[in-house]
């Protein structure tokens, strides 16, 4: 979500969060995916008990597309369809399906997703990006939550206490 209102100008962080969508797909899973392949060549050290990282990357992928896309997207998407470029978009508080257990299901489904490459890999090192693409994804959430108070007011804070979970239920 473009998160253009009252944010400050210029900061780092601020203008990742107003890219976020375009970030991931140009910059975050290159990254991911390249390091990857280069670690794999390069023969980086690589998490032991082969083939269980692999497989436990493969099923973390799998879920978080499946979080991210199928539950998350479709859920935003039929209530405000380009929210995720452009906060004058954001129309409506979606706290039905899956954003009725956690309040940043699509966030959710990012850091699996980062951290199923960092495991199917197998590469020890993409742990790293993995780490910092998850922080700077909780960063963008709280900014976002921040925006959503703005816009929704009592509503939102209603809602925040109705599901007091960001990400897991019952733990974050």
């Amino acid at each position: 979500m473009s998160l253009k209102i009252k944010m400050k100008k210029g900061s780092l962080l601020d203008r990742y969060c107003l890219a976020k969508f375009t970030v991931g797909m140009a910059i975050e899973f290159p990254i991911l995916i390249g390091g990857g392949i280069v670690g794999i060549v390069l023969s980086w050290p690589r998490f032991p008990l082969y083939p269980l990282p692999n497989i436990l990357g493969i099923i973390l992928l799998v879920i978080g597309y499946v979080i991210h896309l199928g539950y998350a997207h479709k859920e935003m998407k039929k209530y405000n369809v380009h929210a995720h470029q452009h906060s004058a978009e954001v129309k409506k508080l979606v706290t039905s399906g899956i954003y009725s257990k956690v309040r940043h299901p699509g966030y959710l489904g990012l850091v699996l997703i980062y951290f199923g490459f960092a495991l199917g890999f197998a590469v020890v090192w993409m742990l790293i990006p993995a780490i910092i693409f998850t922080i700077l994804t909780y960063l963008t959430a709280i900014k976002e939550e921040k925006f959503l108070k703005e816009r929704f007011g009592k509503e939102y804070e209603e809602y925040a206490r109705q599901v007091p979970w960001k990400f897991i239920p019952r733990i974050v």
